[in-house]
């Protein structure tokens, strides 16, 4: 797989890694997956590489629609690695759902959250802290 610069944009699917090293995921991450097992050895579906390789899955779709699937919302490497890639291309996305592998639901973004004195971070993790019935 030929990696992509560092938090490059894609339209369709692809896999951050934790450098910001962006590689493309032509068609789908199920198939991908089970093409590649020697770079995501022992997984067997975007659950597996988001959860055992820190992988995040990401997939660009049209009008600026873009989701990310993260391992927690309490994983601070994740969150950083989402909010990075969203922060380098602002003026190529309009609205980001974020899921994370421990929780059901989603965080919405949008570019008015990387707005100061707005923290996506926080954002992000307050949702967490909040579903945890902490104030």
């Amino acid at each position: 797989m030929k990696p992509l610069e560092r938090f490059a944009w894609v339209h369709g699917a692809a896999w951050l890694l934790p450098d910001g090293v962006v590689h493309i995921v032509p068609g789908f991450h199920d198939e991908w997956i089970r093409d590649h097992q020697d770079e995501a050895p022992g997984c067997f579906n975007v659950a597996d590489v988001v959860s055992r390789l820190a992988w995040l899955s990401v997939v660009s779709y049209s009008q600026g629609y873009v989701e990310f699937m993260i391992r927690s919302r309490a994983d601070d490497r994740s969150v950083h690695l989402c909010v990075e890639h969203l922060r380098r291309n602002l003026d190529k996305w309009k609205n980001a759902l974020v899921m994370t592998m421990d929780e059901e639901g989603y965080i919405k973004l949008t570019p008015r959250d990387f707005e100061p004195p707005a923290s996506p971070e926080s954002k992000i993790r307050g949702a967490f802290t909040a579903a945890r019935g902490v104030p």
